[in-house]
């Protein structure tokens, strides 16, 4: 019985001593678990994960978190933007540990809010990643990049090399997952840990987008068919100016011809009477033609200065500073 007890203590003693082991070797893991247990996620934001689709993974990384859905007040103390022209919409605090969302109000962008909260819990599961691990999804991040970067995807990111060096496969992580479809069998399967349905996230990113981008296109297009215009308006204005001079010309010398008895018979006279008329003719159809470019030219400035508004306002939705002046 003496020896069996011994035997039995050894056990426990083993047994606890793995326990510890483990504990050290995973302290930070049973930390996040304690904070994730302590956390209790509002109504807004438990809404935004499930729109997100965020599988149980991707909330495990978000509520760790502990998401703030904010004011404009509330955000601009949490989330400091490094340039003045560029507005964020939440930031992952990483000395807190903490998401700041901005609570947008345009009811065009919805979706905005579901896809910050997304990119934000992917830079804490980054924050979680080994060194290991961040290199090789590094390697397919630049591979995916390279694919579907395009120009504006390209100023973004010379933004965060200016903004926020070293960070620049943590934030591709983070955009390439919440915006960007057909990234290669590899990132798809990494991102299916995160989002249960990851098309309707990239549909949500896309509605609001869209909202920017066609008026944006819509504009560009206006603003280049409205200087071509103007430049046909110019060049058709200063060749009628230079008609009508010399018709008013030409009708002072008729008038003059008249008066002092310069034309020979009434024939003669009537005559140039009437390929002066039909000159004078011709000129009012081009003025009006003129008239109708400048007027059709006229609507088109102002619809494109409504495109700039609209644009204005949108952008100005999303600025939380400009939201407390």
């Amino acid at each position: 019985m003496f020896r069996l007890r011994n035997f039995l203590g050894v056990v426990v003693f083993v047994g606890l001593v793995a326990g510890g082991s483990w504990l050290v070797l995973n302290r930070q893991l049973v930390l996040d678990h304690i904070r994730v247990w302590q956390y209790q996620p509002s109504q807004d934001i438990a809404t935004l994960a499930d729109r997100a689709t965020m599988t149980d993974k991707a909330k495990f990384s978000f509520y760790l978190a502990q998401p703030r859905l904010e004011n404009a007040t509330q955000f601009n103390h949490d989330c400091r933007r490094v340039e003045q022209a560029s507005p964020i919409v939440g930031c992952y605090a990483h000395a807190k540990e903490t998401i700041h969302i901005y609570n947008v109000q345009n009811a065009e962008l919805d979706g905005i809010k579901e896809v910050t909260a997304a990119h934000e819990m992917l830079h804490v599961a980054w924050s979680r990643y080994s060194a290991e691990q961040r290199r090789q999804l590094g390697e397919l991040l630049e591979a995916a990049y390279a694919k579907v970067k395009t120009k504006k995807l390209e100023e973004r990111m010379a933004y965060y090399e200016r903004a926020q060096p070293g960070t620049r496969a943590n934030e591709l992580h983070s955009i390439l997952g919440t915006e960007f479809a057909d990234l290669g069998s590899e990132l798809e399967a990494h991102y299916a840990e995160y989002f249960s349905n990851r098309a309707a996230l990239l549909k949500l990113h896309a509605q609001y987008n869209e909202k920017f981008t066609s008026a944006e296109a819509e504009a560009d297009a206006l603003a280049a068919s409205l200087a071509k215009r103007k430049r046909e308006i110019e060049q058709l204005t200063t060749s009628y100016s230079a008609r009508v001079s010399a018709y008013n010309q030409d009708v002072a010398a008729f008038n003059q011809q008249a008066t002092t008895g310069g034309f020979q018979t009434q024939a003669e006279f009537q005559a140039e009477r009437t390929r002066l008329s039909q000159r004078g003719l011709v000129l009012r159809r081009e003025q009006q033609t003129i008239q109708g470019k400048v007027d059709a030219y006229n609507t088109d400035v102002e619809k494109l200065n409504a495109l700039g508004r609209k644009i204005d306002q949108l952008n100005q939705s999303l600025d939380s500073q400009k939201a407390v002046k």
